[in-house]
């Protein structure tokens, strides 16, 4: 099984395909945070977000902020115009080293994660990575997924073409 990315996947479809040359991370400090205690918990929220792929979401207290600066209020909001659009994982990778996962007061925890992700989608292949935040709360003895926050990561072509002076005219 593969940890999901959620985020509206149907927005990139308009991004461009590349090379690929993917960016060189910036890996997080060693030793800044803490990435032991809980351990239980740990178990608990890393096993959960493998249930069939998807995780356990809170009902509709999910709220999501996509790559594209969409929200979708609720799992089924998202899930449905994730499959609107045509679209499905092909893969979700993280990039070794680069997970924090924090527990607070065991009751919040928050993952960030770098993912390679592999998209199918009506005009072909899309590789995109993507900076991932999440967001978990502890409720009824359990653990879900309460928010999310995709922010795409852009590829060494494309923020060249971003930073390239302006033609003058």
């Amino acid at each position: 099984m593969k940890p999901l990315v959620i985020f509206a996947a149907f927005a990139l479809l308009t991004a461009p395909t590349l090379a690929q040359t993917l960016p060189d991370p910036h890996t997080p400090p060693s030793g800044k945070f803490n990435t032991t205690n809980y351990p239980n918990d740990r178990k608990a929220i890393t096993a959960m977000r493998l249930i069939d792929g998807l995780g356990k979401h809170c009902s509709d207290d999910y709220v999501t902020v996509n790559p594209d600066g969409k929200i979708d209020y609720g799992f089924d909001e998202w899930k449905q115009e994730f499959t609107n659009a045509g679209s499905s994982f092909m893969s979700v990778t993280p990039v070794p080293g680069m997970e924090i996962l924090r527990i607070y007061d065991g009751k919040t925890a928050i993952l960030n994660n770098l993912l390679d992700v592999v998209l199918d989608t009506p005009k072909g292949d899309l590789k995109i990575r993507v900076q991932r935040m999440e967001v978990f709360m502890k409720r009824n003895g359990g653990w879900c997924f309460v928010a999310g926050q995709g922010t795409r990561v852009l590829f060494k072509e494309e923020l060249g073409a971003m930073q390239a002076p302006s033609p003058k005219k």
